[in-house]
């Protein structure tokens, strides 16, 4: 019998992509290829934390990682009071949903008029990231970054929403402080304090508010400045010194090809139901393509670094060379350069997102989920919203399709 409640049927997507989680999560999918073998790594460190925490703390630069040691030292109380991996990892799995939950909050306030069923179909594309999905399955520092940063959003987006000056600073601070736990969990995201920063500048201009809000972001960052600076443990960057060296690893010719090309590459559907005019002036694809070409000559990234992207691999597989690499990245120059035209809030965030990059290896998983939530949230993009109504069924083939050809690696 037919159900004619469409309700239904966007609950039993729901219901169907979550059983696929907990199906990974039974079969111990691991679709980034590393989420299984950090973990297990990473359980290490957690068992040295819950034996002796002093030692591994202030040591923490000698072990060979460069994520935060906050998820590990809150597993290690878990560890310490026995509660056994199986039910640490099926609470992750479970906990990390919310970041669906507050996604899909952000969508109501960006895109409000598209309609809840839209907005709910959207957000549950996160189910079928890869990232998502593994670090859903094996704990990682990188998701809960993902997951307070999505709670900044939300309050950012309440506070360009709300036009009562006082409610503004509730909401300012609010994000800032989420802003914060996202950076101690992933240090990449404590670069975005820029981008929000700029937005209550030119709202609060210089005034009691701004202080505050600096005064508040700088008492919240003590412990981190004191544990690296004072302490010299310089976790996040150790892999530097170890895979080539400063001038690879920070060689920004191969940030910006790597990264535009993984920035294309999750834009593809967008462009679906955009109404992004893309300039073909001559005058600046010649500009951007000695740009190009100084940035082709300089690119030295290697297979043997890992990562770098999956253009960059499908390149390299099916070519045995980076000129597809190169190809597809121009082209993700020229569509950057067109959403950053006359647009500073575009600008801001791509360079922080090559900036927030700042080790040798740059991997996909750190822009896979993220790209697909700030596309919806932050970026600056003209929708077509009835197209995008219409469409939403591109951006799931298209997820399926990457979420396969992870599977397939």
């Amino acid at each position: 019998m037919l159900i004619k409640n469409k309700k239904f049927y966007y609950h039993l997507i729901g219901v169907v992509l979550y059983l696929s989680l907990i199906l990974g999560f039974i079969f111990n999918e691991n679709l980034t290829g590393g989420a299984y073998y950090d973990y297990k790594y990473h359980t290490e460190i957690i068992n040295k934390f819950s034996k002796n925490f002093s030692d591994t703390l202030f040591q923490f630069h000698k072990e060979d990682t460069r994520h935060s040691p906050l998820l590990l030292i809150i597993l290690s109380y878990f560890i310490k009071i026995g509660v056994s991996d199986t039910i640490i990892r099926i609470v992750n799995l479970h906990f990390l949903l919310l970041i669906i939950f507050f996604f899909y909050k952000c969508l109501k306030l960006k895109l409000d008029n598209l309609g809840k069923n839209n907005l709910y179909l959207i957000s549950l594309l996160l189910f079928l990231s890869p990232t998502f999905r593994s670090l859903s399955i094996w704990p990682d520092s990188r998701l809960y970054g993902v997951f307070f940063f999505v709670i900044s959003i939300y309050f950012y987006l309440n506070f360009v929403k709300e036009e009562n000056r006082k409610k503004k600073i509730k909401f300012a601070l609010f994000n800032t402080f989420y802003l914060c736990l996202a950076s101690y969990f992933s240090p990449n995201f404590s670069l975005f304090a820029f981008f929000y920063l700029v937005t209550f500048f030119i709202h609060f201009k210089i005034s009691k508010y701004l202080f505050l809000i600096i005064i508040l972001n700088f008492f919240l960052a003590i412990p981190a400045l004191y544990y690296v600076f004072f302490l010299k443990i310089f976790f996040f960057l150790k892999p530097v010194s170890e895979a080539g060296g400063t001038l690879i690893a920070f060689n920004f010719a191969n940030k910006i090809i790597l990264i535009s090309s993984i920035f294309l590459f999750h834009y593809i559907p967008f462009f679906f139901f955009t109404k992004i005019k893309i300039k073909i002036n001559l005058n600046y694809l010649i500009i951007l393509g000695l740009i190009f070409s100084i940035l082709i000559h300089f690119f030295n990234y290697r297979l043997d670094f890992t990562g770098g992207g999956i253009i960059f691999k499908l390149s390299n597989f099916l070519f045995n060379n980076n000129y597809f690499l190169y190809f597809f990245a121009y082209l993700g120059l020229i569509l950057k350069f067109n959403l950053c035209y006359k647009n500073r809030n575009n600008f801001l965030l791509i360079l922080l997102l090559i900036l927030s990059n700042p080790q040798l290896e740059i991997y996909h998983k750190y822009y896979d989920p993220m790209l697909l939530i700030m596309f919806f949230t932050l970026f600056d993009i003209n929708f077509d919203k009835l197209l995008l109504k219409k469409r939403i069924i591109i951006l799931y083939i298209f997820s399926f399709l990457f979420l396969i050809v992870n599977l397939m690696r």
